[in-house]
């Protein structure tokens, strides 16, 4: 025979155990999805800093090519260099390097160049180094050794990037 529940038996007490694991996988499920939105702001940010520094990059790269064509046009005689500024100096080997001191942000420091996708203007200075005498070359005629720094920041105004190249014209 199967035995039947008697009505006049009480009901067994229930004790809340389905109310205590619907709380528990909920509040699991709360901090599974503040996990993946503070992840998902990470990854926006860092895909916003990668987008900065290509604009920085661009932008400094394209002031680099400027001061290059500036000079291998002659816009920039030598003696031009002899008043250390504007730009435009001569490289002093007991000093400080000069791309780490200059001030970025000062018209008369330095050549500003296009702005690109930037807020800020790029910018460059060019160094005079001391002359070479290449190999087969006459001692009369030297050549003349520039090295340009340019430095540009990204749109949101960090990332700065900066680039440095060489260029020798011979006489």
């Amino acid at each position: 025979m199967s035995a039947r529940p008697s009505p006049l038996l009480p009901a067994p007490a229930q004790r809340g155990a389905v109310l205590l694991i619907t709380i528990m996988l909920m509040l699991t499920l709360t901090v599974l999805g503040l996990g993946l939105v503070s992840l998902n702001s990470t990854q926006t940010r860092i895909a916003t800093n990668s987008g900065d520094v290509q604009i920085a990059f661009q932008t400094a790269e394209g002031a680099l090519n400027q001061a290059q064509s500036n000079i291998l046009a002659g816009n920039y005689p030598a003696n031009s260099f002899l008043a250390n500024n504007n730009g435009l100096y001569v490289f002093n080997p007991a000093g400080v390097a000069l791309w780490n001191s200059v001030n970025w942000a000062g018209s008369s420091a330095v050549i500003q160049s296009f702005q690109g996708g930037s807020k800020t203007p790029a910018a460059y200075i060019i160094e005079l180094l001391p002359s070479v005498i290449l190999p087969g070359q006459s001692l009369k005629k030297a050549t003349w050794v520039f090295r340009i720094t340019a430095r540009a920041v990204g749109p949101s105004g960090g990332a700065p990037v900066m680039l440095q190249s060489t260029v020798q014209i011979q006489q």
